[in-house]
């Protein structure tokens, strides 16, 4: 896939406020960080999630999809990565139960949206999008929960304001709330109200962080302890020797 500098997801928009080095490794140079058994399970879940809403079934579908969507990079033995399935498939039995018990009028599953923003294209694709009173909808990321959620996260969420404008501008749809559904540790769902006057400021970050993006704005270097690049990286103190180029440090 060519490299597109006009066009802006979430994802490249993270990166780069991480790290300009970090966005120039995965997008510029397309190049990949390496796996870690978080990472893999979260796209693991991810995925077998996204193959239940298209497909559709029960417990033994869902499974069956995880099994299908297994991913067993990143995992330091044959020992790890089982006890990271066996956690996968907890959350996935917590999620299918709890789906059960809390109907929802869900209209949209990883829906894709696509909206023009002055000379940029803005594309992501939003997990769930559910139907509420007075036609408004809720949308919804999963989230695997590594990390803690509360309603003031939902709030400072570039991403969930991202794919609230998606949904407003591409699908013409008015969003009542954001939230976040918390996979591990049983299901739960962190959501606030949605307040559409903090569209401009939305916008004023995407246009200042994508125009330097497209400078190739390198000034600054984000945390190296937390990057996942930080062995790879030459601005990194962490940084392996791979036999070519300047000894680290």
């Amino acid at each position: 896939m060519i490299f597109d500098p006009l066009e802006i997801n979430y994802s490249k928009l993270r990166a780069y406020l991480d790290c300009p080095f970090l966005y120039r490794h995965l997008y510029v140079e397309r190049r990949f960080a390496p796996p870690t058994p978080f990472s893999s399970l979260g796209l693991s879940v991810h995925r077998a999630l996204a193959r239940y809403h298209a497909g559709g079934g029960d417990l033994g579908d869902l499974m069956m999809y995880y099994e299908d969507s297994w991913l067993h990079q990143g995992y330091a033995s044959a020992q790890q990565g089982m006890e990271f399935y066996n956690r996968g498939a907890a959350v996935l039995e917590d999620w299918w139960r709890y789906n059960q018990e809390h109907k929802a009028r869900t209209i949209y599953w990883e829906k894709q949206f696509v909206f023009p923003f002055e000379k940029w294209l803005i594309k992501g694709t939003i997990d769930r999008v559910d139907q509420l009173p007075g036609g408004l909808v809720e949308l919804i990321d999963y989230k695997m929960g590594f990390e803690t959620k509360t309603p003031e996260d939902v709030t400072g969420s570039l991403q969930l304001s991202i794919y609230a404008l998606g949904l407003s501008r591409a699908l013409d749809l008015k969003v009542g709330a954001v939230g976040y559904m918390i996979l591990s540790g049983g299901p739960r769902k962190v959501a606030i109200p949605y307040d559409p006057a903090t569209e401009t400021a939305t916008l004023d970050l995407i246009r200042a962080t994508a125009e330097k993006m497209l400078a190739l704005d390198m000034s600054r270097k984000g945390n190296c302890q937390r990057c996942p690049i930080r062995e790879l990286c030459a601005e990194s103190p962490a940084r392996k020797w791979d036999g070519t180029g300047p000894w680290p440090g």
